[in-house]
């Protein structure tokens, strides 16, 4: 398509430059003054979206009026279309008697190559949209017209022809190469776009153009890439050491046995003993006399135990007191003292009574006793029932073990 748009043809044979040119004019009927074909004109100069609209005008009332005279033309000499040096544009040399879809694409072509030839990229993207819209030779004019309508301003039609004018003598000034001037253009095959006047370089498609804007497959594919290297740069070194591991392991094993396997080591050094502990005078601490059974009369048994888990000399000492009853023995109440005994000097403190009413058919009874703990190497705590009997608990140590006097 870009081809027949440029005026370059598919064939091995290259086309020879036409006649010399007459002197041009600055007149604009289009008749009198010398022209250029279109594609030499597209090839060599850059159209300004209003000089590409004015032209596509022209070439709509060129096909009106061929069409006006007994019928649309349906074959297209490649020399027909001409651009005069008046800055119009004129369709000459048709034909009848060949499918009309020559014509159809030959108009098709000439509508493209101006279009990509406009220097504004969005006015040729809207020419090219509104060809490729239909394919009905009729339809595509129609389009084209309306959207090329905006850039027409009849007040600046004789400016407009005046630069096309303009350009079409410049692109006729230009010289040809030497070894195409002595071409034959009879090599050329009839119905082509082909221009006899010389050879044109190519001419940048509508695409060189167009914005690049990334699809949404390319932008997909993109994010699934900087989030496949974010995550290799983050599990990177930790997969690197797990395989650096796995390959120690393989090359240089390691005997778990070995690893299992306690070595035998020396038993620690005799620690002499204490000289100040082992000093002469010390003593071991007595027994704790209490002077009454653990069981009498209605009483079964007697115990205490810490209530905060431990005393300390020195401090105060709360004692939890439990008294079983015996059931078959109605008792109305039950009362204790707590008594304190140095073991080191056998002096022993009494404590206060306490009485606790026992409700009806329980046969125990229990309540809370502190006393002061006097400064010593061995205490010891009991508790003293007074009533209804006369009976004792196991005492209690402070401190409980390893104690000298």
């Amino acid at each position: 398509m870009n081809e027949a748009a440029l005026g370059v043809h598919g064939s091995s044979s290259e086309p020879s430059a036409g006649p010399e040119p007459s002197e041009p004019n600055d007149d604009d009927s289009g008749g009198g003054s010398a022209g250029i074909a279109l594609p030499m004109l597209l090839a060599f100069t850059r159209l300004t979206p209003a000089q590409a609209a004015q032209l596509v005008t022209d070439l709509a009332d060129q096909l009106d009026l061929a069409g006006s005279g007994g019928g649309r033309p349906t074959i297209l000499r490649d020399d027909a279309v001409m651009v005069s040096g008046g800055g119009r544009l004129t369709i000459e040399g048709t034909r009848r008697g060949s499918p009309s879809i020559e014509m159809d694409e030959a108009i098709t072509s000439l509508l493209r190559g101006i279009a990509t030839n406009c220097r504004g990229p969005e006015f040729g993207d809207l020419v090219i949209e509104s060809v490729s819209e239909t394919t009905n030779l009729g339809d595509q004019v129609h389009r084209v017209g309306q959207a090329i309508a905006p850039e027409l301003d009849p007040a600046d039609e004789t400016r407009r022809r005046r630069q096309i004018g303009e350009l079409v003598r410049a692109t006729m000034e230009r010289p040809l190469p030497d070894d195409r001037a002595g071409e034959d253009s009879t090599n050329v095959p009839a119905g082509s776009l082909v221009s006899t006047t010389g050879w044109y370089p190519p001419v940048r498609t509508g695409w060189h153009h167009r914005r690049w804007r990334p699809s949404r497959n390319q932008v997909v594919f993109t994010f699934v890439a900087i989030v496949v290297v974010l995550t290799a740069a983050v599990t990177g070194p930790r997969a690197w050491t797990e395989v650096k591991k796995g390959w120690d392991t393989v090359v240089n094993p390691v005997d778990l046995a070995d690893q299992n396997t306690l070595r035998p080591v020396s038993p620690p050094p005799v620690v002499p003993a204490d000289p100040a502990m082992a000093a002469p005078g010390a003593v071991e601490p007595a027994a704790v006399q209490t002077g009454a059974p653990p069981n009498a009369g209605q009483i079964t048994s007697v115990t205490s135990s810490f209530a905060d888990g431990s005393c300390s000399p020195g401090q105060s000492c709360a004692v939890r007191v439990d008294v079983r009853l015996d059931p078959a023995v109605p008792v109305d109440t039950v009362t204790w003292k707590l008594n304190v005994y140095d073991r080191c000097s056998g002096e022993v403190h009494a404590g206060g009574d306490v009485t606790m009413r026992v409700e009806p058919g329980r046969d125990e009874v229990y309540g809370l006793s502190k006393t002061f703990l006097p400064p010593g190497f061995a205490l010891g705590v009991a508790a003293i029932t007074s009533a209804p009997a006369v009976a004792a608990s196991e005492p209690l140590y402070v401190p409980a073990e390893k104690v000298t006097c």
